[in-house]
């Protein structure tokens, strides 16, 4: 009798070990994805600091503006023209005053007790415990 082919049990086995493997696997690519879009919104958070800084620089009024007076005057692109803005798995708003500016990433997950970020005129990234962030 000449038989080729895979039998049933060999082809459970080859089943079994790839769902162990999708099993030790997908939890880790999940908080990978959490970790790069948290430093993806502190990248953000920065560059929104920095055309902040901008803004003061070139503006003849002495108040910090919103993202909307950002984008207005060119420091920021389009995302930002309604004055909130949504990518990189977290929603940006704030705004501006004399006294200076906030900030605030907000995930979209709702996972707002540890992933939730903020700047203010001191330029210090912060979480929702008001420690700073590297």
């Amino acid at each position: 009798m000449n038989r080729k082919g895979f039998s049933l049990i060999e082809l459970l086995i080859v089943v079994v070990i790839i769902g162990i493997i999708v099993i030790i696997a997908v939890p880790s690519l999940l908080e990978s994805k959490k970790v790069s879009e948290e430093k993806a919104a502190q990248a953000t958070l920065r560059n929104i600091a920095s055309a902040e800084m901008a803004y003061i620089a070139k503006s003849i009024n002495t108040a910090y503006g919103t993202l909307a007076n950002m984008y207005t005057q060119g420091n920021l692109d389009d995302r930002f023209s309604t004055g909130t803005a949504t990518f990189d798995g977290y929603t940006f708003s704030g705004t501006g005053s004399s006294g200076g500016f906030s900030f605030t990433a907000t995930p979209d997950d709702g996972d707002n007790t540890n992933r939730r970020f903020y700047i203010m005129t001191d330029g210090a990234i912060r979480n929702n415990a008001g420690n700073a962030v590297q």
